[in-house]
């Protein structure tokens, strides 16, 4: 995936400074004070949307069939509202929680409650299987992996 483009790293990383009797603007960029880009990204590997990859931005990412789902999956066994990706930033990793739904939230063929995700494993929800890719290696360093 080439998501170099993606995200914009100038932000809000820019200070105005203006000289007295100037009209122009001047920016200076500020060092180390970058918005979190995205690490991971989830690919479709099995089920009605097979092929589809959504991009993991580090904040809450909701799974399940309704249009206000940040990953919305046409799989009629996913729930409404199936599961969450929440961010944690002083790990640098995803928390999957199952929002009650009425078939399940598996991750590596277990169903659980939470868990936290890393590159490599499957999500499976309904029979829509999900599967977590690192973005590059060196991005995937400081993630949290399992022991």
């Amino acid at each position: 995936m080439n998501v170099s483009n993606w995200w914009l790293r100038w932000g809000k990383n820019k200070e105005q400074s203006k000289k007295p009797g100037e009209e122009t603007k001047v920016f200076k960029r500020i060092k180390g004070n970058y918005p979190p880009q995205p690490q991971l990204a989830v690919v479709v590997i099995d089920g009605p949307d097979q092929g589809r990859e959504f991009l993991l931005a580090p904040n809450t990412v909701k799974i399940g069939r309704q249009a206000e789902c940040h990953i919305q999956l046409n799989d009629p066994k996913v729930s409404r509202d199936h599961a969450v990706l929440q961010y944690y930033p002083k790990k640098k990793a995803f928390l999957l929680r199952d929002l009650g739904s009425t078939n399940g939230t598996f991750f590596n063929n277990q169903r659980i409650d939470t868990t936290f995700i890393f590159p490599g494993a499957e999500i499976r929800t309904g029979e829509t299987v999900l599967k977590v890719l690192a973005l590059s290696k060196k991005r995937a360093k400081g993630l949290c992996l399992p022991e």
